[in-house]
């Protein structure tokens, strides 16, 4: 597998145990389900499957963290989710902010946010609270997706809950089949 960060249409090599790129791509400031889809087409299009960060290997969080560090970026899009939508009132999800989030990839759950060993979530945040805060539901914007942000509130490269609607690159994974097949629509792309 390789990772790929986005945010314009050019695709130029990361170096890296595992090969990835930085592909651009200006993001819609629409609503979160048109912006969500727009992403998702643009992933197809560019062969990446919008997949889950694999948080279960923590190389492989080290990995993007790393890489998000090399580039400076300030922060990405992740396909984790917060269950906030018809379906997610499963006793097994609730309360959403700590039992609800998910990968939607793979739809595989997210442990816990009250458990600290189960994912990358920072300790601080805007209102200095442990991270997933829902921040923003005060101005009506649910925070239900996660990004990753790099030393945004001095608190190293971490996850946090973030309202959807913010402009970010995002990360999705790629693989030999999905680059052979971009390569065979887009001949003049650099990969």
């Amino acid at each position: 597998m390789a990772w790929a960060v986005g945010s314009t249409p050019r695709v130029s090599r990361l170096q890296g145990p595992h090969r990835s790129g930085v592909a651009h791509r200006p993001s819609p400031t629409s609503a979160f389900e048109a912006g969500r889809a727009a992403t998702i087409n643009f992933l197809f299009q560019l062969g990446c499957q919008h997949s889950d960060l694999p948080y279960a290997a923590l190389s492989e969080n080290e990995f993007i963290k790393q890489r998000i560090a090399r580039g400076n970026v300030r922060f990405i899009w992740t396909s984790g989710r917060k269950c906030n939508f018809a379906g997610c009132d499963r006793p097994d999800l609730q309360p959403p902010n700590v039992n609800g989030w998910f990968w939607s990839g793979s739809g595989a759950k997210i442990g816990p946010t009250t458990q600290r060993n189960t994912g990358d979530w920072s300790y601080t945040g805007g209102y200095g609270q442990p991270q997933p805060d829902n921040r923003e539901a005060a101005q009506g914007n649910d925070e239900s997706c996660l990004s990753i942000l790099n030393n945004f509130y001095n608190d190293g490269i971490k996850w946090h809950d973030v309202a959807c609607h913010h402009v970010k690159p995002f990360v999705c994974e790629d693989s030999d089949e999905l680059l052979n097949f971009v390569r065979s629509r887009n001949p003049t792309l650099r990969l």
